[in-house]
């Protein structure tokens, strides 16, 4: 029953998602209107906390930074670019074009933010040598909606990230990871752990930040 609601709420999330992004490119100057989501506080809250996580571990201003599991409102990717990886390029990749090219439209109100910001259609297990590519990889919540596919995209970012590269999962914990597939630190076999949070406020998502071993 639970990998079931997962899905469900996964669908449920990229749908209103989808539908408020739709409404956000029909008016003008869409970015000023990002505060009207019904989750905005919470997507505020978790890049200050992902980016003073990072911050705490060395992780300032990476050279080009990869979000896995954009969606169709990247709120997260679109916080961590205006206010704190200001002049980092983001690469946000998604399994549905539908979602990247609402993205794509909404990031069209932001002449500056539009030049560092790239949407690519596809299957995350399918990117091999380009993942060598990022300083700094984010992983989605919701990408890899049970332990199997969860632990098949784990195991293949480790194979082809870049020796060195930082990883920051999103997970869960507790009864908050009831909704979520969670990400245990036994899961991050072959990373090196460098900090694991879980947020006690109205922050859900648990946040663990590894290192790729240099060899």
């Amino acid at each position: 029953m639970r990998e079931s609601l997962i899905n469900l709420r996964g669908r449920a999330v990229g749908l209103l998602e989808l539908e408020f992004a739709k409404f956000l490119i029909k008016t003008p100057q869409s970015f000023n209107s990002l505060h009207l989501f019904p989750y905005y506080g919470n997507y505020v809250k978790l890049p200050s906390l992902e980016y003073r996580i990072l911050h705490e571990n060395g992780v300032v201003q990476p050279k080009k930074v990869a979000f896995v599991g954009s969606g169709p409102m990247p709120l997260t990717s679109f916080i961590m670019a205006i206010h704190h990886m200001k002049f980092t390029p983001f690469d946000n990749f998604d399994v549905d074009e539908a979602a990247n090219g609402v993205a794509r439209q909404l990031v069209v109100s932001d002449a500056e933010l539009e030049k560092r910001m790239k949407f690519e259609t596809c299957d995350m297990v399918n990117l091999k040598e380009k993942l060598s590519e990022y300083d700094c990889i984010f992983l989605a919540a919701l990408v890899g909606l049970n332990k199997d596919e969860k632990l098949k995209i784990l195991s293949h970012l480790r194979k082809y990230m870049k020796e060195g590269g930082i990883l920051l999962v999103l997970s869960a914990n507790g009864t908050r990871a009831f909704l979520y597939p969670a990400v245990e630190e036994h899961d991050l076999v072959g990373f090196e752990l460098l900090s694991i949070f879980h947020p006690t406020n109205d922050v859900i998502n648990s946040v663990l930040l590894v290192r790729k071993p240099v060899f």
